[in-house]
């Protein structure tokens, strides 16, 4: 008996040093790929190093030269763009989000980067989809470009590093505004989709001061402002705060996503942005993070009630009205008229340069903008299967979707709202 116990003991010693070597191995290896998808993918052509960042890790590596190039060439609209925004996108909605696959190609010249185009791939349904980096949270989509080097060779390199992704389908370019570094580029080299739209903004340089502001306005606006200022005085005083972090940030913004959400479903709308659950999360990590790009949460009180809501950003003396919101159970009174007119007045008093609305054109935004700015989407197919997106989505499914969607009845329309974005 001992000699047979002996032996199981034995045997049982050997297999448990055997799961431990295997453990060991694994380990390493585990280790080993972790270290290789760490190596960032580099490559040299004629002068230029070519960088292709494909998770959190490569773009932390990559924030002093990319911080460099935004200081010296970002332009305002190019808020979307910005180290702030993409390092706290990824960290929020794609680290450990596997239908979201990091590629962002920079080039390098004379140890200065010259260019940054942030992309990513997606999955729609059996396609795998190019698109800009944190679609559909970013509005604007562009490039960081150092104009003084050789921009036509700097973008055809970088455009011939997207095109050459292993694995994409198609590349799609939204809300390429008029002015975008990659505009002219654009035109030149992808499709351009049919639908045209525009971003509204105010020109607060031709508004230098509350009282010139104060011109925009007819004699019925006035009197509608004061009216609406009077109902609300009903519940108590009104109160017009903004804050850009901290616990009052954070109940803003709950408050602004809640009744925006609030707002579309009962509209029969739907906006991937607001009903994705990283909102909240993003912006704020955003807000604690940020350096260059500032989040702002506006928020109109009567009394103890909760009128109104803003979440905006500042950068390079812009502001961008990202989410507007208001108390549902208030939408007779306008409190939204009200917020905007306190909104674009603290603007004006901060010095800024532009009050911008961002895409989509809408109706009521005429009222608060002085000018827009063009925009388009483009496209490009890179294989059989790009063409079959391309064409059978982009250009028949998706326009007759929109055509739909924006005549039919709430009821309806919100049965297939997701197929218009």
């Amino acid at each position: 008996m001992f000699s047979v116990a002996s032996n199981a003991q034995r045997q049982s010693a050997e297999i448990t040093d055997k799961n431990k070597g295997i453990e060991k191995a694994l380990d390493f290896l585990a280790a080993t790929n972790q270290l290789a998808s760490n190596q960032l993918a580099t490559t040299t052509k004629s002068n230029y190093k070519v960088q292709i960042l494909t998770n959190l890790h490569h773009i932390s590596q990559f924030e002093k030269e990319w911080r460099q190039l935004e200081d010296r060439c970002a332009k305002p609209t190019n808020v979307f763009q910005t180290y702030d925004w993409c390092s706290n996108w990824v960290k929020s909605c794609a680290s450990d989000n596997d239908c979201y696959k990091i590629y962002i190609v920079t080039i390098t010249q004379n140890n200065k980067c010259v260019l940054i185009w942030p992309m990513m791939t997606t999955c729609s349904g059996p396609f795998h989809i190019l698109r800009w980096l944190s679609e559909p949270y970013s509005q604007y989509g562009d490039v960081l470009l150092d104009p003084s080097c050789n921009t036509q060779e700097v973008l055809n390199l970088g455009f011939a590093q997207i095109k050459s992704h292993p694995k994409a389908n198609s590349v799609r370019f939204r809300h390429v505004r008029e002015d975008a570094y990659i505009a002219d580029f654009l035109k030149q080299h992808a499709q351009p989709d049919n639908h045209i739209d525009y971003a509204p903004c105010l020109e607060i340089e031709k508004f230098p001061t509350e009282k010139a502001y104060e011109t925009r306005y007819n004699k019925s606006q006035r009197r509608r402002r004061k009216r609406i200022r009077k109902s609300l005085e009903k519940f108590g005083p009104v109160d017009f705060s903004i804050n850009s972090k901290g616990t009052k940030f954070l109940n803003t913004l709950k408050l602004a996503i809640t009744e925006k959400r609030t707002w579309l479903k009962e509209r029969g709308l739907y906006s991937k942005p607001i009903m994705s659950d990283d909102l909240e999360t993003f912006f704020t990590n955003l807000a604690e993070n940020g350096q260059t790009v500032e989040t702002r949460a506006s928020h109109l009180a009567a009394g103890e009630k909760d009128a109104s809501f803003e979440i905006g950003l500042r950068f390079k003396n812009y502001h961008f009205g990202y989410i507007t919101a208001h108390n549902a159970h208030l939408t007779d009174l306008s409190p939204s008229r009200l917020h905007m007119d306190l909104s674009q007045r603290s603007a004006i008093n901060d010095g800024l340069d532009t009050f911008d609305l961002m895409v989509p054109s809408d109706p009521h935004k005429k009222t608060w903008s002085s000018t827009r700015v063009q925009t388009r989407d483009y496209f490009t197919d890179l294989n059989f299967m790009g063409i079959v997106y391309d064409v059978g989505y982009l250009k028949v499914v998706r326009p007759s979707v929109r055509w739909l969607y924006l005549r039919a009845p709430s009821n309806i329309r919100r049965h297939f709202t997701r197929l218009v974005c």
